[in-house]
């Protein structure tokens, strides 16, 4: 990996990649309903779907880019157009907050490949985010994958929070992920990644032994704590078919308290 690009990194704007390379376990979901949290109280977030797959584009019932103006196409430098031509509203709240997409396109599956041929290649995508405007945070779908495409988002973000599972793989995809963020730390950042926490999400109830010995071991983990527990519920999938955050669809819910919580947490961090 090359050596950080000075400047590359995006000055003044909290952006955070909400990560982990094992799939399903709820990126997607801490992305969208964070960023709800905090447009429903009156802030700018936006989100920025960095997984091919489109996950977060589909439940936030945003259309995919189509050329020329795309993600993808940033990526790559095949378009180098204002930055705010990517950016899809998606709603506005009654606090005066907003909820703003990057949404994905189909030709992130192939981006990995043409970045690893080109030269400050990790740094792209700090590049494209100096340019999205004024946000209280940016959030980024990260793809489950340590590949060059996250590294990207290691490389443009101030910290890190990481979705989890209450099962054993959990806990090697953790250290995987931690291996990685070292790496990252020592060969393309001027200053470490800030690691914000763990969210256990998909919780099922009630606990199995496995799942309550596992949520234990991650709670006691160092410098990295578990902020909160999303049960699983059909709720979430109720607001998925309705293009909607939780704080929208059901803000009395646990889990809309579970996502305040965590959008807290990030604001904090930032202020």
């Amino acid at each position: 990996m090359a050596r950080l690009v000075p400047g590359a990194t995006v000055p003044g704007m909290p952006i955070t990649a909400v990560v982990n390379q094992k799939g399903g376990v709820g990126k997607t979901a801490t992305v969208a309903h964070v960023a709800g949290a905090i447009a429903a109280a009156g802030g700018r977030a936006l989100v920025v779907d960095l997984d091919p797959q489109g996950h977060l584009t589909d439940a936030l019932k945003v259309q995919e880019a189509t050329g020329p103006a795309t993600l993808a196409a940033a990526l790559t430098g095949e378009w180098t157009g204002k930055t705010p031509e990517l950016i899809v509203g998606h709603s506005t709240t009654a606090a005066g907050g907003a909820l703003d997409v990057v949404p994905t396109a189909l030709e992130m599956f192939t981006v990995s490949r043409t970045l690893d041929q080109m030269r400050a290649r990790e740094h792209r995508l700090a590049r494209i985010l100096a340019g999205v405007g004024d946000y209280d945070q940016v959030l980024i779908d990260c793809p489950p994958s340590l590949d060059i495409i996250t590294d990207n988002a290691l490389t443009a973000v101030d910290g890190l929070l990481v979705p989890v599972q209450a099962e054993d793989s959990s806990l090697r995809a953790l250290r995987l992920l931690l291996s990685q963020v070292a790496a990252v730390d020592a060969d393309l950042r001027e200053t470490p990644l800030h690691l914000h926490g763990m969210v256990a999400s998909l919780v099922r109830r009630p606990l199995t032994t496995l799942a309550r010995t596992v949520l234990e071991q991650l709670d006691h983990l160092e410098d990295l704590p578990l902020l909160g527990t999303v049960p699983l519920a059909v709720v979430v999938t109720e607001a998925w078919r309705m293009g909607q955050t939780i704080a929208t669809y059901a803000p009395d819910s646990e889990h809309a308290v579970v996502y305040r919580e965590l959008a807290a947490v990030l604001l904090q961090a930032s202020a």
